[in-house]
C-alpha cells in the first residue's frame, strides 16, 4: 500500500525526482509516457477475459500479451497527483486543485489513507495560493482534521501542520504561524525533505517580520539540505528568500549572489515566476549600485519572462517595467516616462499597495526632474506648484518601509541639488541648516547592526521572544517611516495628548497599520499622536477608537490644531522624540489630567462642529470644547 502519493511509480518512473529537479517540459514528457503505459496495461486484461469465450467458439487463440502493470488504479492515482503537483509548481492553480482533489479521491477509493491525506494537503495549498485570505479558515479546519487523524508523527501530519502555518501567515497571524512551524519542524526529523521545506517557510516568515539575521541562518541551512537532496525547486526558493534577507541586511553583494543562483536554477527548471522575480530584484540591485545599463538589460529580461508565462505574471511585468523606466531615466532616455506610466497603470489596476506607492514616487521624480533637464529656459512668472513627494513617502512609511522612505528622501535631495540653488537676499546660497540631511540620516538608521547576531541566537533559543521583538520593531519602523514622510508635508498638524493607564504597556502606544497617525512621544500612561491637518476628523476619531479597543479601557484626550506645526526631523536611535516646529504639547498633557474617561477636549481652531462632531461622538466619545 502506498505511503506517499508517488510511491506506486517506484520502479516504473523517476517522476518524483523529476518534479524536484527537471524542467516542466521534461516532467510533462514523463507524465505522458506513464499515461501511455497505463493505456496499454488495460489490453492484456481484456484479452484474458475474452480468451475462454474464443476457445469455446473454436476461434484461434490470441497471441499472449505483456503482463499488466501491477497496481493499475494506484498508478492512475499517482499519475493524477503528478500532474497536479506540476500544475501547482507552474502556478496553474485551478488545474492543480482539480487534479489533486481527484488524486485524493482515487487514493481514498484504494484505501491508501496516507497518500490520500498528502494529496489533500497539496490541494489545500493550491487553494491557499489561488484564493489567498478567503481560503484560510477552511484550510485551517481541513488541515487540523488531517493532522488529528491517526498517528501524529506520520508524514501527512507534519505536512498538514506546515501548510496550516502557511494559512496563518496569509491570514496575518505571524505569531501563530511561527508556533505552528516550530511544531512542524520538531516533528520533521524523520523526513528531511519536509524539514528543508519547513525551514524555507520559517525563513520566509522571518523575512516578512524583518528578522533578517534569523531568516538568513535558517535559509542557508534549508538551501544546503535541498542541494544535498537534489531538490532544485526547494533550493531556488531558499536562495530567493536569502536574497531578500541579504537586502534587508544591506549586504548587496550577498544578495546579488543569492539572486543569481535563484535565477540560474529557475532557468533550468523553466520556473517563470521565480526567474522573473530574481531578474527584477537583480535589476533593482544594479540601479542601487549605479549600473543603469545592467539594470535595463536585467529588467527587460524579467519583463519578457513574466509576459511569456501562461497566464502572464502581471505583478512582475509591472515591477520590471518600473525598473526599466528608472534605468532609462538614469540613462537620459526620453522613453523612460512611458515605461514608468505603464508600470503605474498596471499597479493601479492590480490594486497593489507597494506598487502604487512606488508609482507615486516615480511621478514625483518625473515632475521634479522636468525643469532640471529642460533645455528651454523659462522665466518664472509665479511660484511653481510644489512636487508631491509626501504622498509616496507616507504610503511607503505606512507599509513599514523606512528604508524606502530614506531612498526617496535621498533621490529628492539629489534632484534638488542638480537644480539651480536658491539665493539669499545678499546673493549667497540659501541653507536649510542641514535639516534635510538629518531627516535622511534618521530615516536610514534601519541599516544592519549588532541585533542581527542576537536574532540568530533567539531563533534557536527563544523564538517567542524573537516574534515579540520583530513585531515591536515593525511597528516602530512604521512610525519612523511616517515621521520621516511628515518632513515633506505642508505645515499644519493636529496634535492629541492621550491618557490611559494601559498606554505603554505591551507596546500599546504606536498607531496601527490602518491608522493615519504617528506617535511623537510617550510616557507610562501618556502618549502624543499627531496627524496632517488635512486629515478628516472621522479618521482621527476612528484612530482613537481603535486605540481604545486595543487598550481595552476608556481613554481621554486633548486635541489642538498647530497651524504652522511640522515635523523637522524624525528621531534618531536613542532620541526621545521627533524634532518639531511650532508645536506645543505641555499644556495639552496637563489638560488631560482634568478630563473624564471617554472625553475628547477640542481646540476651537479645529472647527469640529455639526455633523463632523456628531460623527466622532458616534464612535463613543464625549466632545467638549
Amino acid at each position: 500500500m502506498a505511503v506517499r502519493p508517488l510511491d506506486p511509480l517506484d520502479g516504473v518512473s523517476p517522476l518524483s525526482r523529476l518534479l524536484q529537479s527537471a524542467s516542466g517540459a521534461e516532467v510533462r514528457a514523463e507524465l505522458d509516457r506513464i499515461e501511455a503505459l497505463l493505456g496499454e496495461a488495460g489490453a492484456p486484461a481484456a484479452a484474458e477475459a475474452g480468451a475462454p469465450a474464443a476457445a469455446e467458439a473454436g476461434a484461434p487463440a490470441a497471441a499472449p500479451a505483456a503482463p499488466p502493470l501491477p497496481g493499475g488504479p494506484l498508478l492512475a492515482a499517482a499519475l493524477g497527483f503528478g500532474r497536479g503537483a506540476l500544475a501547482l509548481r507552474e502556478g496553474a492553480l485551478d488545474a492543480a486543485v482539480r487534479l489533486l482533489d481527484g488524486a485524493a479521491a482515487a487514493f481514498d477509493a484504494q484505501g491508501a489513507a496516507e497518500a490520500r491525506d498528502l494529496a489533500r494537503c497539496e490541494a489545500v495549498l493550491a487553494r491557499l495560493r489561488r484564493d489567498a485570505r478567503s481560503a484560510c479558515a477552511s484550510a485551517v479546519a481541513e488541515l487540523n482534521a488531517i493532522a488529528g487523524a491517526g498517528d501524529g508523527g506520520r508524514r501527512a501530519a507534519v505536512v498538514a501542520a506546515h501548510y496550516r502555518a502557511t494559512a496563518e501567515r496569509i491570514a496575518g497571524d505571524a505569531a501563530a504561524a511561527q508556533r505552528t512551524l516550530l511544531s512542524a519542524l520538531r516533528g520533521s526529523e524523520p523526513f528531511l525533505d519536509e524539514r528543508a521545506q519547513i525551514l524555507n517557510s520559517l525563513g520566509t516568515l522571518y523575512v516578512t517580520l524583518g528578522a533578517h539575521g534569523a531568516a538568513e541562518a535558517l535559509l542557508e541551512h534549508a538551501a544546503e539540505l535541498h542541494r544535498r537532496r537534489g531538490d532544485a525547486v526547494g533550493e531556488a526558493i531558499a536562495y530567493g528568500q536569502l536574497g531578500a534577507a541579504a537586502l534587508g541586511l544591506g549586504a548587496l553583494e550577498r544578495a546579488r549572489a543569492a539572486l543569481q543562483r535563484q535565477e540560474w536554477l529557475c532557468a533550468r527548471l523553466g520556473d517563470a515566476f521565480g526567474r522573473a522575480r530574481a531578474l527584477t530584484f537583480l535589476s533593482e540591485l544594479a540601479l542601487e549600485l549605479g549600473r543603469a545599463d545592467d539594470a535595463l538589460a536585467l529588467a527587460t529580461s524579467a519583463r519578457d519572462v513574466a509576459a511569456g508565462a501562461t497566464p502572464p505574471l502581471r505583478t512582475w511585468i509591472a515591477y520590471a517595467a518600473r525598473a526599466m523606466g528608472r534605468a532609462r531615466r538614469d540613462l537620459g532616455d526620453p522613453g523612460a516616462a512611458v515605461a514608468l506610466e505603464e508600470a503605474g497603470a498596471l499597479f493601479r489596476e492590480l490594486g497593489h499597495p507597494l506598487g502604487e506607492a512606488l508609482a507615486a514616487w516615480d511621478r514625483a521624480s518625473a515632475e521634479a526632474l522636468a525643469p532640471v533637464r529642460s533645455t528651454t529656459p523659462v522665466a518664472p512668472v509665479q511660484p511653481a506648484t510644489p512636487v508631491d513627494w509626501f504622498s509616496a513617502a507616507w504610503a511607503l512609511g505606512s507599509l513599514g518601509l523606512p528604508s524606502r522612505v530614506a531612498q526617496l528622501l535621498r533621490e529628492r535631495m539629489e534632484i534638488e541639488e542638480a537644480a539651480p540653488a536658491p539665493r539669499m537676499a545678499n546673493g549667497g546660497p540659501a541653507s536649510d541648516g542641514g535639516i534635510r540631511e538629518r531627516a535622511l540620516a534618521a530615516a536610514a538608521q534601519t541599516s544592519p547592526h549588532v541585533a542581527v547576531q542576537r536574532e540568530v541566537e533567539l531563533v534557536y533559543d527563544r523564538p517567542d521572544d524573537l516574534t515579540v521583538v520583530a513585531a515591536r520593531r515593525t511597528a516602530a519602523h512604521r512610525n519612523l517611516g511616517r515621521l520621516a514622510a511628515l518632513t515633506l508635508a505642508p505645515p499644519g498638524l493636529v496634535v492629541a495628548a492621550i491618557a490611559a493607564s494601559g498606554l505603554g504597556v505591551r507596546g500599546l502606544v504606536l498607531p496601527s497599520e490602518r491608522a493615519a497617525a504617528a506617535c511623537i512621544a510617550h510616557l507610562p500612561g501618556l502618549a502624543v499622536w499627531l496627524w496632517p491637518s488635512a486629515i478628516a476628523p472621522a479618521a482621527i476619531g476612528s484612530d482613537l477608537a481603535d486605540l481604545r479597543t486595543a487598550l481595552g479601557e476608556p481613554l481621554r484626550a486633548a486635541l489642538a490644531l498647530a497651524p504652522a506645526g511640522r515635523v523637522v526631523c524624525p528621531p534618531f536611535a536613542g532620541d526621545v522624540g521627533a524634532e518639531l516646529e511650532a508645536v506645543e504639547v505641555g499644556a495639552l498633557l496637563a489638560l488631560t489630567e482634568s478630563l473624564a474617561q471617554g472625553e475628547l477636549r477640542l481646540d476651537a481652531q479645529l472647527g469640529w462642529n455639526g455633523e463632523v462632531g456628531a460623527s466622532v461622538e458616534a464612535l463613543g466619545f464625549v466632545l467638549t470644547r
